[in-house]
């Protein structure tokens, strides 16, 4: 007699409906089934029942917030949390972690020191998931800076098997005095300019830059800066805060992603009308950031005398 109470994964429902169709059929199913279409439904759900309760799933390595496609990169002694979920719904019976000649499963390990260098404080052993944090044993075992790659293999009770690595780029710390340098080397240097030109005669202080200029409005005095002949100059205007905010290479590089570079840059000079305006300018491969501080323009005999001046930014020069 076949025991349709054995089939898993149904529900309490269907099971009651097969109990009572066995006791009641019993005889007629032996010898030949008063509905054959029952008896086939019947019989299908209990195959269905019997592979869904067979059915495994595979264990599982997982990198919490960070792409494991990608070293990690960290100083040696100060490396950051770096954490892996092992997921094994049918237990944990092995947890093997191998880098360089370390070599332990963590499942079965006696040494409780094991375990703490990954952040554990018991057995993974029949759990069905565990995280782990390489930070701890980063820190204490890698002093040298260079690329460093941990294999992770997980095994469950029915020798279902997962494995991953993870690699990570140690930089060696820097001594005070290395990081004094490194954090002078990152800010910008600064200068001073003064641009002047009188009437149509030639542009004085400009050969920095790399720039020239035209007026284009004799009531504002205001002057179209653009290139000078055979110069590759282009500009962008900034925020009159981005000067001040704008202090290292690093923020120089980030204000640079979201630029959109112009030909040309109209300011108006008289009264001082162009006044703390703030605007970078690319000359020969060097990024500057200008801000003026005063600007004027007064009438002469030769022609107006129009001036700029101000203080710039710029990273430092290779030497």
């Amino acid at each position: 007699m076949l025991d349709f109470e054995r089939a898993s994964g149904l529900s309490s429902a269907i099971r009651i409906l097969l109990i009572k169709t066995t006791k009641s059929h019993t005889m007629s199913i032996m010898r030949k089934p008063a509905n054959p279409a029952l008896f086939l439904l019947l019989l299908n759900l209990f195959v269905f029942a019997g592979a869904a309760a067979a059915e495994t799933v595979m264990p599982e390595i997982t990198a919490q917030g960070f792409s494991a496609d990608q070293p990690q990169d960290g100083v040696a002694g100060e490396y950051p949390r770096l954490r892996v979920r092992i997921e094994a719904p049918c237990r944990i019976s092995e947890l093997r972690i191998q880098e360089r000649s370390y070599d332990v499963d963590l499942a079965t390990t006696k040494d409780k020191y094991n375990l703490h260098l990954f952040g554990l404080n018991q057995s993974p052993r029949s759990h069905a998931d565990v995280t782990l944090n390489l930070q701890r044993y980063i820190n204490e075992k890698i002093t040298s800076g260079g690329l460093y790659e941990f294999r992770l293999r997980v095994t469950d009770k029915r020798d279902n098997t997962a494995e991953g690595k993870i690699s990570v780029r140690i930089h060696e710390a820097l001594s005070p005095e290395d990081l004094a340098r490194a954090e002078k080397a990152r800010r910008l240097q600064t200068g001073t300019f003064a641009l002047q030109r009188t009437g149509s005669g030639a542009l004085q202080g400009a050969d920095l830059f790399g720039i020239d200029w035209i007026n284009i409005d004799s009531a504002k005095v205001a002057v179209r800066i653009s290139a000078a002949a055979s110069s590759d100059t282009r500009f962008a205007l900034l925020k009159k805060s981005d000067y001040d905010a704008i202090r290292t290479t690093d923020q120089l590089d980030e204000k640079l992603e979201a630029v959109e570079w112009s030909e040309t840059l109209v300011l108006d000079t008289a009264e001082d009308r162009a006044e703390g305006q703030v605007f970078l300018l690319r000359h020969e491969g060097m990024d500057y950031i200008l801000k003026v501080t005063t600007s004027s323009a007064t009438p002469s005999e030769p022609g107006t005398v129009v001036t700029l001046e101000g203080s710039y930014k710029h990273r430092k020069q290779a030497e």
